[in-house]
């Protein structure tokens, strides 16, 4: 008699199982409790049986699944399942039905779509006691641009990153080394500044640019877009981003492009439209509007008779089931990627879109450039719109939490910390989790030299973390050289090109990071994540390529408190303090290789 059954989470779909296109191969992904210390996949035809006296046999295979994802139960605690994963090479008539062999101290057990049942031949062979896979078409199987997986993105806020054309500079200028920043501020910042700084980019090592809005608008940001097909005026022209972005390319820099598709800037001429002509424009179906009047200024921001982002009556909501409202967009999106060669659009405000514009807008973008890359802004959990291929990725704020709160606020436990990760990693499959967009700070969040008050031992601790988690991670311009800021309009300071002013140190260990992920990228995207305290004040992560391309190993060492002293783990390789050494200082990482003979 079994007490209690083990527990298993896995569907016949995204993010448990999927077809890999680029590998020809099968990718199975189970979630276990930790009572579970063997898990294997019976696998087979569905119509495959041979006849036997008392019927038919289903004729099938067994294969062994590992583990992608563990973390030691030293504090007691059971929240994380084990995640368990194999791979099969895709079956002689594309179809399959498959379940899961589990063994615990109780005994063995068969998991199927039905539920857990105790193993015998007998449950094997019930017809529908099984997962599915009816036919596997190539046409479905999610979509995840090679090269994402070995880029490093470098966010840029164009109006405050370079000044290369002071004739473009709006009026009143700030002074970009001695003003204080406010909401509406401006500097000067234009695309021939990013043009001109281009070999200071490529020297950092990253491989990618993503600019926040360049299109015609008031504001510093260009969030409230009043033209989506013209580059705003005081940024240069369209010639002007042509130029930057081939640049970029012959420097082996790809270029990703911000824009809204979930509200307009107030100042749009269709919205002005609106507000001239009331319920005789034109224009009155492409918005959400419940009343007239429509007033520029509301009195009661929740009463305002229109939808807006937020409460924010200058960004009206665009009504996106509006035929022409989605021809305009998806020309829009269109636009730049054929004018410019842009390979990148991240998406503001993306989960307040329908998915249904969403599915048409990703088929417009990929269908002109097979390769192209959809970044989705998402705080929280976005499988619904990863699962079902409206973007490729989105920015990964969960995971940069999880990093913040253990390595700059030191406000949770390794094993804590580690449960959180690996929940992260396993929200998603391993082709999307390689290409998530990683990040720790940005233009709507506290920069990470303030979230660690100035505590750079802190901030370097947690980039090399974030950079040996797959995914691709993004460094905010100017953190490399010690650039502080709390929330916005602070975090968008202008950036520091006074070499005296300049954290050199840092950049240089930017540039051995960002070389050191380059070096480990397959590693690292492929990599099973173990955990192991090191008694009360160290923690040890320990990475393995589960594909065996890469037999090297990764132990990352971070302690807390008492420096520790790391034997039997390979070479010390890197660092976040400066001097490389068995030896491990407190709030510090250390990188261990073992390359077996």
């Amino acid at each position: 008699m079994v007490d209690k059954l083990p527990a298993l989470k896995h569907s016949a779909a995204l993010p448990y199982c999927y077809y890999d296109q680029y590998r020809d191969r099968l990718v199975f992904r189970v979630f276990t409790s930790r009572n579970c210390l063997r898990l294997s996949i019976i696998y087979g035809d569905p119509y495959d049986y041979t006849r036997t006296q008392t019927g038919a046999a289903w004729n099938h295979a067994e294969l062994p699944l590992t583990i992608r994802y563990d973390s030691d139960d030293a504090f007691g605690g059971n929240l994380t399942p084990r995640v368990w994963r194999c791979e099969l090479a895709i079956p002689q008539w594309r179809r399959l039905k498959y379940g899961f062999r589990l063994e615990t101290d109780d005994g063995e057990f068969y998991a199927s779509e039905n539920g857990i049942f105790l193993f015998s031949n007998t449950v094997i062979n019930m017809t529908f006691n099984h997962y599915f896979l009816p036919y596997i078409h190539c046409v479905d199987a999610p979509r995840a641009p090679a090269w994402v997986r070995n880029t490093v993105w470098y966010q840029i806020f164009p109006e405050r990153f370079c000044n290369g054309d002071s004739r473009l500079s709006p009026s009143p200028l700030a002074d970009w080394d001695k003003d204080e920043v406010r909401p509406d501020s401006f500097f000067g910042g234009d695309i021939m500044g990013i043009r001109q700084r281009l070999d200071y980019i490529k020297a950092l090592g990253v491989n990618g640019i993503y600019l926040t809005p360049v299109f015609q608008a008031p504001s510093n940001h260009k969030y409230d877009i009043q033209d989506y097909f013209k580059v705003d005026e005081h940024f240069g022209t369209l010639d002007d981003l042509k130029a930057l972005v081939s640049e970029a390319h012959s420097k082996g820099i790809r270029v990703m492009l911000d824009a809204v598709f979930n509200h307009i800037g107030n100042k749009h001429p269709f919205w002005q439209d609106v507000l001239q002509n009331q319920e005789q424009s034109r224009y009155r179906g492409y918005f959400h509007i419940q009343q007239f009047p429509v007033k520029e200024h509301p009195d009661n921001r929740k009463a305002m008779g229109f939808d807006a982002f937020a409460f924010i009556p200058l960004h009206p909501k665009w009504n996106t089931e509006n035929p022409a409202v989605r021809q305009y967009l998806l020309d829009a999106a269109a636009y730049w990627i054929t004018e410019c060669d842009i390979d990148a659009w991240r998406l503001d405000v993306a989960n307040e879109v329908s998915f249904d514009f969403w599915r048409e807008f990703s088929k417009r973008v990929h269908d002109l450039k097979p390769n192209f890359y959809v970044v989705g802004e998402v705080w929280h959990d976005a499988s619904l719109w990863i699962n079902g291929g409206y973007f490729d990725a989105t920015m990964n704020y969960q995971l940069g939490f999880a990093i913040i709160d253990f390595f700059l606020k030191r406000k949770i436990r390794g094993d804590q910390f580690t449960e959180r990760l690996c929940a992260a990693l396993a929200r998603y499959s391993e082709l999307h989790s390689a290409i998530a967009f990683n990040l720790l700070d940005s233009h709507d969040t506290a920069r990470v030299l303030s979230m660690a008050n100035g505590d750079k031992r802190a901030l370097r601790a947690a980039f090399t973390m974030l950079f040996l988690l797959p995914g691709s991670p993004c460094v905010f311009y100017g953190t490399e050289i010690g650039l502080s800021g709390a929330k916005e309009p602070d975090c968008r300071k202008p950036m520091l090109w006074d070499p005296a002013r300049q954290d050199h140190e840092l950049f240089a260990f930017f540039q051995c990071l960002i070389a050191f992920r380059h070096e480990y990228s397959e590693l690292i995207n492929n990599a099973s994540l173990s955990y192991e305290p090191l008694g009360n004040s160290a923690h040890c992560w320990t990475l393995r390529d589960e594909t065996g391309a890469d037999t090297r190993r990764l132990s990352v060492v971070y302690t807390e408190g008492n420096s520790v002293r790391v034997e039997g783990r390979g070479t010390p390789t890197f660092t976040t303090d400066t001097i490389l050494t068995e030896e491990v200082p407190p709030y510090t990482v250390a990188i261990f290789t073992y390359a077996p003979a």
